[in-house]
C-alpha cells in the first residue's frame, strides 16, 4: 500500500513480538530481525523505505541495576552506530522498565525515544506516528523496478506450476522476466521445461551479499525461450528458514534486474510465509478449481490471509479446469471469496499433458488452443494492472456469509 509504514524491530523477545503483531492499524508493517546485526539492518534499510528501527533492549527484563552490563552496552553501541550511520533514520528503545539513568543513556547515543513494552496501541501508534512524518521529509523518491506477480493455491499440484511458466515465458516475449518457483513439490518448473540448475533459491538467500547481475547471468537457470528461472532445490533441508528482512531484501535486488517476476508459491500453506512474500508483490493470483475440495482449501486459506490483516486489494481468482456448464459457476465462486474473476481456463488435458512431457510450452506446441490464447488475455491484465470491478454492497457480503457457512460445514 502506499501509505504503509515499515518498521525494523529488533527482538527476540515472545512478548515484545505478540505485542507488536497484535496492533490493529493496517498501515503499519513490522519486520523483526532476531539479532543486533547492523550489516544486515542496513541491507534491509537500503531494500526496503524504513520509518524507524524498534531496539527492544532485552538486558532490561532480567536485572534493574545494568547500566554497566555487556548486554546493555552491546544496546547502546548499536543505537550509536545506526544513529551514526544513518542519521536521517530514528531509532526508537523498547523495555519492560526504564529509570532515568537508562533514558539518559540511550538519548545521548542517538535514541530518539522509548516505549515501554505493552503499552496501549493508541499510545504506541502516536509515537511511531510522530517519527514516520520526521522520516518522510528525508524519503527518497524510489527508482523505478519490476513488478511482481504471485500465484498461489492451497492445494499441491501442477496446476499453478503450469501458469506460472506460461505467464512468465509470455510476459518474457515482452520484457525481462523470472519465474521463482517456490511451490510444491519443489522443483517442477524445470522437470517442466527441461531444463537444470547449478543455483536454487536457498544458495540465494544463503548468500544474499553475492546476488549481482553476474551471478543472475551466470548462475540462474536460462530456458530457450529466454525466461530466467531461480527454484527451490528437490530435496531443501529440512532446518532451512528464511527470515522477512532477508525476503525483503532479496526480492528488491531482483526486482533492480528483472521488468517482470512471477512466483509460483502453489501448494505453499504456511500463512506466516505467504503474509511475508504477499506484502511485498504487486498482484496475487489466486487459482482454483470449481470442485468442493479446491474451493474449500482456498477459501480457507484466503480467510487465514485476511485474519492476519495482509491487505489483498490486488488479488484475483483464476479458475482452472472451468467447465461452463457445471456448478458452481464462476460468479459464484467470485462471489463467495469476494474476489474479481481474472481468468477461466479451460481443462485443454491432452494440451496439458504433451508439454508436460516434451518440455515444450503449449505456446510451442499448440499456440492457439484455448489455454494459450487465455494465458496471453491474462498477461494483458498483468502487464495493464487492470483489476475487473468486484461486487460490492449488501448482497455480495450475505453472499460471502452464506459461502463461509456453506464451506464451514462441508
Amino acid at each position: 500500500m502506499p501509505d504503509s509504514r515499515n518498521y525494523i524491530v529488533v527482538s527476540n523477545g515472545d512478548e515484545c513480538i505478540r505485542w507488536l503483531k497484535g496492533i490493529s492499524d493496517h498501515a503499519s508493517k513490522f519486520i523483526f530481525v532476531e539479532e543486533q546485526n547492523i550489516p544486515k539492518v542496513l541491507q534491509l534499510v537500503e531494500a526496503v523505505n524504513i520509518n524507524a528501527v524498534l531496539l527492544h533492549m532485552r538486558s532490561q527484563d532480567f536485572r534493574q541495576e545494568v547500566v554497566l552490563s555487556p548486554a546493555f552496552l552491546q544496546e547502546v553501541a548499536f543505537i550509536e552506530e545506526i544513529s551514526a550511520t544513518r542519521p536521517d533514520l530514528p531509532v526508537l528503545a523498547l523495555a519492560d522498565t526504564a529509570d532515568e539513568q537508562l533514558l539518559l543513556t540511550i538519548m545521548r547515543a542517538g535514541a530518539r525515544d522509548f516505549m515501554r513494552v505493552g503499552s496501549k496501541e493508541n499510545e504506541l501508534l502516536s509515537v511511531l506516528g510522530r517519527y514516520s512524518l520526521i522520516r518522510r521529509e528525508y524519503a527518497i523518491p524510489q527508482q523505478a523496478t519490476g513488478k511482481i506477480t504471485a500465484i498461489i493455491n492451497a492445494r499441491p499440484g501442477t496446476d499453478s506450476v503450469m501458469l506460472a511458466i506460461h505467464l512468465a515465458q509470455a510476459l518474457q516475449e515482452r520484457e525481462p522476466t523470472l519465474l521463482v518457483d517456490l511451490g510444491t513439490p519443489h522443483a517442477d518448473s524445470l522437470l517442466f521445461m527441461g531444463v537444470t540448475a547449478k543455483y536454487s533459491f536457498v544458495d540465494v538467500m544463503t548468500n544474499l551479499a553475492r546476488i549481482d547481475a553476474t551471478l543472475i547471468d551466470t548462475g540462474f537457470a536460462r530456458h530457450k525461450s529466454g525466461l530466467t528461472v531461480l527454484s527451490m532445490p528437490e530435496d531443501p533441508e529440512d532446518d532451512f528458514r528464511i527470515s522477512p528482512a532477508d525476503i525483503y531484501t532479496v526480492l528488491r535486488t531482483l526486482r533492480k534486474s528483472f521488468s517482470q517476476i512471477v512466483i509460483n508459491l502453489g501448494g505453499v500453506t504456511r500463512v506466516d510465509f505467504l503474509q511475508i512474500l504477499l506484502s511485498t508483490v504487486d498482484r496475487t493470483i489466486l487459482v482454483a478449481e470449481q470442485s468442493v475440495p479446491s474451493c474449500k482449501r482456498n477459501y480457507e486459506l484466503l480467510k487465514a490471509l485476511r485474519a492476519q490483516k495482509l491487505e489483498l486489494q490486488n488479488t484475483g481468482l483464476v479458475l482452472d479446469h472451468y467447465l461452463g456448464r457445471m456448478m458452481p459457476d464462476a460468479n459464484s465462486i467470485a462471489s463467495s471469496f469476494d474476489l474479481p474473476v481474472l481468468c477461466l481456463l479451460p481443462p485443454a488435458g491432452m494440451v496439458r499433458l504433451a508439454s508436460v512431457n516434451t518440455g515444450d510450452s503449449i505456446f510451442e506446441q499448440n499456440p492457439k488452443s484455448l489455454y494459450a490464447t487465455k494465458v496471453r488475455e491474462l498477461v494483458q491484465v498483468v502487464m495493464e494492472s487492470r483489476e475487473p470491478p468486484s461486487k460490492s454492497g449488501l448482497m455480495a457480503n450475505v453472499q460471502r456469509l452464506l459461502a463461509e457457512l456453506n464451506f464451514s460445514r462441508r
